[in-house]
């Protein structure tokens, strides 16, 4: 400390100007190159802001502006058309997109439909349960994937890890958040085996299994239905085309190979879209097509049946 403060105060007059230089050409450059990146960005959208002005704050028939935004947006926004715009623009055009493709997971939250939306995934995650079958079955309902299923997957690790058999169900799984499937399913895989490829437009990444195989369960059944779906589905595919002790009882699934990320935004509103296919770990996408059970089993009384059935497995 003491040689630092003895350094600084050898230094001349010439050299503390140079010092000086340094730093204010470096905040000159970075100075110079946000403007520039600022006006790259006006050129690049000049048409949309443009048009945003002009719309929003010269367009005459305010009537008209009210009811459209009121129509996409359910709100009166109180003359303010230029905060919203953005919003009445991101409804309009996803709706266009639902048209021409058929495309009915691309959409605008608003605010009470987002919040909506996050309280219902955590009820339903509240309905997720591990029961003591016999004594040697344990069963796992999971009811989504979300940070709330994750959790409680995790903070039953100890009693799953007493029993040899497993029943999973997944039965009317809808899927959602695949970071949390991937975390999910990781737990039951061999570290480097490959959970799933998602493809994007510019680019694909491959998720692996980070952990070494936490839960190693002798026997495993998966129950599923026609609405298994997306997530559920591919954390299905990664566990069965990862191991060898895994059984599928029920219908075919939902066949969602399509996968989607939704972006908040300002004042509670948020978009959803579709922005990947996810393949499988042996290079499948389902779209369409969903993932047959190796048992066709329909009957109210399926958990019963799976019990049956993992018993006679050992």
């Amino acid at each position: 400390m003491r040689s630092r403060i003895k350094r600084k105060k050898l230094l001349t007059v010439e050299e503390k100007l140079k010092r000086y230089k340094r730093r204010f050409f470096v905040l000159l450059s970075i100075l110079i190159l946000f403007i520039s990146l600022t006006g790259i960005y006006i050129y690049l959208n000049y048409d949309y802001l443009v048009f945003k002005h002009f719309i929003s704050q010269n367009y005459i028939y305010t009537k008209t502006l009210d009811k459209l935004y009121n129509d996409e947006l359910k709100r009166d926004v109180k003359s303010r058309y230029f905060s919203y715009f953005d919003n009445v623009v991101i409804s309009v055009v996803t709706k266009k997109i639902q048209e021409i493709n058929s495309d009915r997971y691309t959409y605008l939250y608003i605010p009470e439909q987002y919040k909506k939306y996050k309280e219902e995934e955590r009820e339903e995650a509240l309905l997720s349960e591990l029961k003591i079958l016999d004594n040697n079955t344990a069963y796992l309902h999971i009811t989504n994937f979300s940070n709330y299923t994750r959790k409680f997957l995790e903070g039953n690790i100890e009693m799953i890890k007493k029993y040899p058999g497993l029943i999973i169900d997944l039965r009317s799984n809808y899927g959602g958040d695949t970071l949390a499937m991937y975390a999910m399913t990781d737990l039951f895989l061999p570290k480097g085996s490959i959970i799933s490829t998602d493809k994007m437009r510019l680019f694909s990444k491959t998720y692996k299994a980070k952990k070494n195989k936490i839960l190693s369960n002798k026997n495993i059944i998966i129950l599923q239905d026609k609405n298994t779906a997306s997530a559920s589905e591919n954390f299905i595919a990664g566990l069965r085309d990862n191991l060898e002790n895994v059984l599928l009882i029920g219908d075919k699934t939902f066949g969602k190979g399509i996968g989607q990320f939704t972006m908040p935004l300002k004042r509670g509103f948020a978009v959803k879209a579709t922005t990947m296919l996810w393949y499988t770990p042996n290079g499948i996408n389902i779209q369409g097509e969903g993932i047959s059970p190796d048992i066709y089993y329909s009957q109210d009384d399926i958990i019963d049946f799976a019990l049956r059935k993992i018993n006679q497995l050992d």
